[in-house]
């Protein structure tokens, strides 16, 4: 489990516009050079804020990602 790099991901979903509108609009390709596991990876995907916050997400992080949080 990598939980530093989920929460890394986290933050750039949280600060970086550019990478969030990467995100929305292909998740896999956004996530593509991240040091995930497979199921780190489906959960963002999938954006499984629940999983995603199991597997080591920061709550705080998950509820103030601008469009993600309540999606």
């Amino acid at each position: 489990m990598s939980r530093y790099e989920t929460n890394v991901v986290l933050y750039r979903l949280k600060k970086d516009e550019a990478f969030r509108d990467r995100f929305r609009a292909e998740p896999r390709s956004a996530l593509a050079g991240a040091d995930l596991t497979d199921e780190e990876r489906e959960a963002f995907v999938r954006w499984d804020a629940r999983k995603l916050n199991e597997l080591g997400g920061s709550l705080h992080l998950l509820i103030s990602i601008p469009g993600l949080s309540s999606h």
